[in-house]
This record gives C-alpha cells, sequence and structure tokens, in this order.
C-alpha cells in the first residue's frame, strides 16, 4: 500500500481503538485485540515508509509475522531506529491479539497492558519520526 493509505487505515484504527476504551475495555475486548493489532501494523508501515525502508506500493505487512522471529527477521528490515524496542512490543500485541479476539473474557488491566503497549508503540514511532525530521 502506499503510505497515504497506511496513514487512512492507522486513522480509522485509532477512531475505533479511542471510541472502544470510552465504551468499555473490558466490554470490547475483541475490538481492542483486532484494532491495537491492525494499528501497529499501519503505524510501523509508515514508520517504515517515512524512514524510506519501504518503497513500494506493493509493500505490506502481515500481522502473523510478529508470532514467529523467523518471519521478523525475513519480513522486517534489518536495521531502523529503535528496532529491537518495537519488535518486541509488535510481538507482544499479537500475542495478545489471538487471546483477546478468540479467547475468553481477560481482566481490564490484560487488556489495559495491551492498549498500554499500543501508547508505548506510538511514543517511540513518533519520537524517531521527530528527531529524524531534525537531521
Amino acid at each position: 500500500m502506499k503510505l497515504e493509505e497506511h496513514e487512512k487505515a492507522y486513522a480509522e484504527h485509532f477512531l475505533h481503538i479511542d471510541r472502544t476504551i470510552e465504551e468499555g475495555l473490558e466490554e470490547n475486548q475483541r475490538n481492542i485485540g483486532y484494532n491495537v493489532s491492525q494499528g501497529s501494523i499501519e503505524l510501523l508501515a509508515i514508520y517504515l515508509h517515512k524512514l524510506n525502508f519501504l518503497q513500494g506500493s506493493g509493500d505490506q505487512f502481515d500481522h502473523r509475522i510478529f508470532r514467529s522471529k523467523n518471519l521478523i527477521e525475513k519480513k522486517v528490515p534489518a536495521k531502523f531506529p529503535a528496532r529491537e524496542e518495537i519488535l518486541k512490543l509488535l510481538q507482544f500485541i499479537e500475542s495478545e491479539r489471538i487471546a483477546l479476539c478468540y479467547g475468553s473474557r481477560k481482566s481490564h488491566e490484560r487488556v489495559k497492558k495491551v492498549v498500554n503497549s499500543f501508547q508505548k508503540l506510538r511514543k517511540i514511532i513518533n519520537e524517531n519520526l521527530k528527531n529524524a525530521s531534525k537531521r
């Protein structure tokens, strides 16, 4: 997808996350699991596009990549700022997506931890983009 399409998709997921938080985390854990996971993938794509690691419109990530270290190494560029921290958060979010979307009801604290991980990912990426634009 093109950068603009990733940005539109990210904005949509972000809006759904905000609405879902307002409506209640526990009651909407499946929506949180899905939108945090997909929103995180879109955010990573935006980040890598802006750093020129993704070029074409065919570059996309499937959320399932982040279940496997081997797939991560094959599909994700080898070097970019804050790579390890970002990948660790994406792996956590993906593992929780499965539990939230397909499992029984989880505790408020567990769902909140997923949202907090998404917020941390956003902060890391935004700070790195800000620093990159200063150079």
